[in-house]
């Protein structure tokens, strides 16, 4: 069994596999739990072809593969998209390159800024090795190869595929939750927020107006708008600093309790297609919970000896 670096990432709208005792221990179990139509990209696909695959599959990681023999190369991260277009350092690939030309930049081929040096498990490898990468890595899927040598990609694991699937975990929100929870404004620039996301690798910020919540903007509530081209000019930086996130931003947010049992996540994200969730006690911002925290403190609980998933 071969682990290396990589990371892939596809959040569609498969539920989350049952675990049951969680009796995942032995070698080879991966192609299981995987999913074998791996929706891929090739290296010479434009950046704005590849954000727009992202958001009509709600994909927010997709391996760059060799067209001819599927094998991995790199992977297309939704949030360096972000970073490129005016949120972080790959900015500066649009203004040493392209002159501060946005339209010119977002039809660069994805190598520019893809990850060329992914994680990844071969076909021997068990769910329990998956879900220790994903974790000590922090990525949300991990693509599953033939061999090392050939690397070529047979199938996926994300999050959403080893979600504990469960009546009652016995463990409430709070625990999993993060308690620091970075907000936005109605009036933020899009160009803030994206800074800001990139800067903390966040998905999603709540937006706020004197404590109360209004909305909820995301990376694909960026991609989206950019890849719409609702907006005026070539330069990125002003693409990104005239419009504000109130008029990007979802309004119906979807919230839970801090008591809430853990257990009501998966069945979330099966149903609604959401990856995180704001966590609030009597209007008030608590935290925030993703698939993420809910594998993490699962998995913690299950190699203390402190869980059975019936």
């Amino acid at each position: 069994m071969t682990i290396g670096k990589s990371d892939i990432g596809k959040s569609g709208d498969r539920g989350p596999r049952e675990f049951k005792s969680h009796h995942v221990e032995k070698d080879g179990n991966v192609m299981l739990f995987a999913e074998k139509n791996v929706i891929t990209t090739h290296a010479l696909n434009s950046i704005k072809n590849v954000a727009k695959l992202m958001k009509e599959n709600d994909f927010r990681r997709i391996p760059v593969t060799d067209a001819g023999t599927n094998r991995l190369d790199g992977m297309a991260i939704a949030i360096d998209i972000l970073d490129f277009l005016g949120g972080g350092e790959k900015y500066n690939i649009i203004t040493k390159d392209y002159g501060g030309n946005f339209l010119s930049a977002i039809n660069c081929p994805i190598t520019k800024i893809m990850n060329p040096d992914p994680c990844f498990v071969d076909k021997k490898a068990s769910i329990d090795d998956v879900i220790d990468v994903m974790i000590k890595k922090k990525t949300s899927a991990i693509p599953i190869l033939e061999d090392k040598d050939t690397r070529e990609v047979i199938g996926i694991v994300t999050e959403r595929d080893v979600l504990p699937a469960a009546g009652n975990l016995g463990i409430p929100v709070r625990d999993a939750m993060s308690k620091k929870c970075i907000t936005s404004s109605l009036g933020m620039m899009i160009s803030d927020v994206s800074k800001i996301m990139v800067r903390n690798r966040l998905r999603r910020l709540p937006v706020i107006l004197d404590d109360e919540l209004k909305g909820i903007v995301t990376v694909f509530d960026v991609l989206r708008f950019l890849g719409h081209g609702e907006f005026r000019g070539i330069n990125a930086e002003e693409v990104l600093s005239k419009t504000r996130v109130e008029d990007i931003m979802e309004e119906k947010v979807i919230t839970l309790k801090p008591e809430d049992d853990l257990a009501i996540i998966p069945k979330m994200v099966k149903e609604t297609g959401v990856g995180g969730f704001l966590v609030v006690d009597e209007g008030r911002i608590e935290g925030i919970v993703t698939t993420s925290d809910v594998i993490k403190c699962v998995y913690h609980e299950k190699k203390q000896g402190g869980l059975r998933i019936k």
